[in-house]
């Protein structure tokens, strides 16, 4: 069986995405329904990016091919996370399983999103598509200026 993972943040940054999966691989657009992303998932001392189940919402993301042994290495680099069959949600008729890393649904006041990881998310992005996906993304908490020294490990801005 095919196995397919639901990027929606970083993971749909392809040069982000080679630091823990070197090669070229498939990636094309996928709409996850019923979820919205949201800055919410708690991991090493700042928020980042989470999808949260939400009545008549759409998450844009994309549906990106990986092995068994490839879905250990995400499992590894999305501490924090865990790892969910999504199939069943997923607007496109996708031959194979779809796991997304979703981390539960809470409020962390206080705690900061780091620019260099929301940088990431948007990297290649058209100016339009960048509004559209900050429009639909849930963002209570303050940004992080860290660009100059990245918080997130996996920062890349090109």
């Amino acid at each position: 069986m095919k196995i397919y993972i639901f990027g929606y943040g970083s993971l749909i940054n392809p040069k982000s995405l080679l630091k823990t999966l070197p090669g070229k691989r498939m990636m094309r657009r996928a709409t996850l329904l019923g979820y919205q992303r949201k800055f919410n998932a708690p991991v090493d001392g700042y928020l980042y990016l989470n999808i949260v189940p939400r009545v008549g919402k759409r998450a844009e993301g994309k549906v990106i091919a990986v092995t068994k042994e490839e879905l250990g290495k995400l499992r590894k680099r999305e501490l924090g996370y865990e790892c969910v069959d999504i199939t069943e949600r997923m607007e496109e008729k996708i031959e194979g399983a779809v796991y997304a890393f979703l981390a539960p649904d809470k409020s962390y006041p206080g705690m900061q999103i780091p620019r260099s990881y929301l940088a990431t998310c948007l990297a290649g992005k058209s100016d339009a598509e960048k509004q559209l996906w900050l429009k639909e993304t849930a963002i209570e908490n303050e940004i992080v200026e860290d660009m100059f020294k990245p918080a997130y490990v996996n920062a890349v801005f090109d």
